[in-house]
């Protein structure tokens, strides 16, 4: 017979409190020695032990209950008792925090249930191990009980209430842990305890598992426990700094409250809300978003507790799946929003139908109503149009006009003349490209001529440095089709205002794309040479891109610089099976967290990818189009064929930075 597990109970008298531990345990784990009662019938599998003076150490609980009970002693003339109680629990396995959550309020329900509520203590007791084995997640419970003498309430409406704490353990690692069992997206405000040696992280955010953009990072004691600070971002811009030395305590909690109303950032000492305020920073009206979610971490030089409160109203909380369904629905349908929108962005200049929208965001023909719901919705905050009925595209946010930035939907494109017309043109072919290159543009208007049926193109028309520009975005090559090629070289066709003769049938050639005019070849050496003649020099591209992050935070992409745990490289076996591998020794003059440029020819042909890339489709119309003066300049997001898209963005944005270098160096 195997190891079979039981329920044992221990009590202990601990300062004036009285504490019951019941603990599920296997029969090799008890010691028999303490063993005073072994129960049968209806409680069979659980065990008593005789009193002990204290109790084992244990790990700190993961959540706890705490309530005032108003009790008659039978026994002394039905005298009025107020008991205050504490009710801690751990948990086995690997549940998450609102399955924890969940379990915990669920058995504290059945417990207080008033309709079998036991009539003494020792009833209580009983319940409470009986009740313990239709919670197999449940590893702990303790029950504390202590005696108080506070008058007890006149009418029912004033007992006190029922406070839930959840703890939560942070490692000694920057790495943010999401916290869906501490609601926070009807709330302007939240009190907790921490206690940390330092670097203590709260990140508050739109969107859950992001703490990149639309976020508000808080930091308190970092820097050897005596700065506290929040940044635009995890590990974003500085916006509000205070000394605060020695601000917490590794071996003991100390409270913090912090409030984010009317897009206030606040940040105090103490329980009390609203005094001990010592970080304040407002949110700028274009960085503004509804706080839905909270994560926290601390940093590598100390591990961290944490404990946050709330009240819980036992008719609407307990015993329900409502939180944890709300919490799953929730997640769902952002999964489903970010498709819909890659979806368009891959489209775009070209609108997507709506069946069809549907259909490639794999949402369900059921779904369809909350669907058209969440595309209005997106219409409404500025991210998409519905430019003919039924047919959707995506569109940069906020509106007609975004920092000084007007887009216009146009039947058809102006014409320009003299010193209006353009001089270079910038060609991209993902969504977060456009925006990356038009966030170095100034002076800039976007026009957009669309057709429900067939080509639709946009033009950005401005200025960077001293030359007029235009930039344009190649719709996805969708299956890699020809009709989608072509489209493809027309807009590029057009951008050139060439026309250029085009076989049935493509043949592919490996060779070195040459320009006979190198002035942009010339400009790019030249940047390099500057560089390794002054490594430490500051690289203006780096400069550009600080300032283009304010315009673009603005867009519901993500131009931060992802986590460095994010930085993993994979290799594929022939067999389709992923593995993780080390990245490469860095080149000489790599620097750790920055962009690094590389020169030289850029591998876009048939021979490197299975499907005809974009760059390739860029080389080959330049070239039928005799033009005699490009480069490419290409984000590297990914080691192979770019389907890590986190760090897209990210790439963009390093290539639109040095694109506007180079051009604002040449001569």
């Amino acid at each position: 017979m195997g190891d079979t597990e039981e329920i044992v109970m221990t009590a202990a008298k601990r300062d004036s409190s009285a504490i019951m531990r019941l603990e599920r345990m296997f029969n090799s784990e008890i010691d028999q020695n303490k063993v005073h009662h072994v129960c049968g019938g209806p409680y069979k599998g659980i065990l008593i032990n005789k009193a002990a003076s204290d109790l084992d150490d244990v790990e700190p609980a993961e959540g706890r209950l705490e309530f005032l009970a108003y009790l008659v002693n039978e026994d002394n003339d039905n005298q009025a008792l107020q008991d205050y109680w504490k009710l801690r629990f751990w948990f086995r396995g690997k549940a998450d925090g609102i399955v924890k959550k969940k379990t915990f309020t669920d058995y504290f329900q059945e417990l207080m249930n008033p309709s079998n509520f036991p009539k003494n203590y020792i009833g209580f007791i009983k319940k409470a191990l009986v009740l313990l084995r239709a919670y197999p997640v449940i590893k702990r419970v303790e029950l504390e009980v202590q005696q108080t003498h506070e008058p007890s309430p006149d009418d029912e409406e004033s007992l006190p209430p029922i406070r839930s704490f959840t703890s939560v353990f942070t490692p000694a690692a920057y790495s943010y842990y999401f916290i869906p069992e501490v609601p926070i997206n009807n709330k302007t405000f939240l009190t907790f305890m921490i206690k940390a040696a330092g670097d203590a992280h709260i990140a508050l955010s739109a969107v859950y598992s992001d703490v990149d953009r639309k976020t508000v990072e808080i930091v308190i004691g970092t820097d050897g426990n005596t700065k506290s600070m929040i940044r635009d971002g995890a590990m974003g811009q500085l916006k509000s700094e205070a000394i605060t030395m020695n601000v917490l305590n590794e071996k003991e909690f100390r409270y913090f409250w912090i409030s984010w109303a009317d897009h206030h950032i606040e940040v105090g000492r103490g329980a009390q809300y609203g005094y001990g305020r010592f970080l304040h920073w407002h949110i700028p009206p274009h960085r503004q978003f509804h706080i839905n979610c909270l994560a926290v971490t601390t940093g590598k030089m100390s591990r961290g507790q944490w404990e946050f409160a709330e009240l819980l109203d036992a008719e609407k909380d307990f015993g329900k799946e409502a939180k944890k369904n709300r919490v799953k629905h929730s997640l769902l349908w952002i999964a489903k929003k970010q498709r819909m929108l890659q979806c368009l962005e891959d489209a775009y200049p070209n609108t997507v139908y709506i069946a069809d929208l549907l259909k490639q965001s794999k949402i369900k023909q059921s779904d369809m109503i909350p669907a058209v719901v969440m595309l209005k919705d997106l219409q409404k905050k500025g991210l998409m149009k519905e430019v003919e009925e039924g047919h959707w595209m995506r569109i940069q946010s906020g509106g007609e006009v975004v920092n000084d930035h007007e887009i216009k939907i146009v039947e058809d494109l102006p014409t320009l003349t003299g010193h209006e017309q353009p001089t270079i043109a910038i060609i991209t072919s993902l969504y977060c490209e456009k925006l990356a290159v038009d966030a170095m543009i100034e002076d800039k208007t976007t026009y957009v001529k669309y057709k429900t049926e067939g080509d639709s193109q946009v033009y950005t028309i401005g200025r960077i440095g001293g030359f007029k520009v235009v930039s344009t975005k190649l719709a996805k090559i969708a299956g890699s089709t020809q009709a989608a090629k072509i489209s493809a070289e027309n807009t590029i066709t057009r951008l050139l205002v060439e026309k250029m003769m085009r076989a049935d049938g493509y043949t592919y050639s490996l060779k070195e794309w040459y320009c006979k005019d190198q002035t942009l070849q010339n400009t790019a050496s030249s940047l390099r040479d500057i560089i390794q003649c002054n490594p430490h020099v500051t690289r203006p591209w780096e400069t550009f891109m600080e300032e283009a992050g304010e315009s673009l935070n603005t867009e519901d992409s993500n131009f931060h610089r992802p986590s460095f745990k994010k930085d993993k490289l994979f290799y594929t076996n022939p067999d389709g099976t992923v593995v993780q591998i080390e990245h490469p020794t860095p080149e000489f003059g790599y620097r750790e967290g920055h962009p690094n440029i590389r020169y030289g020819i850029i591998a876009g042909g048939k021979t490197c990818c299975p499907n005809r890339t974009s760059s390739e489709i860029i080389c080959t119309t330049i070239c039928g189009n005799r033009n005699e003066s490009f480069l490419i300049i290409r984000g590297m997001a990914d080691y192979q064929d770019g389907s890590k898209k986190e760090w897209q963005p990210y790439a963009a944005l390093a290539a639109a930075s040095y694109m506007k270098a180079l051009i604002t160096a040449l001569p």
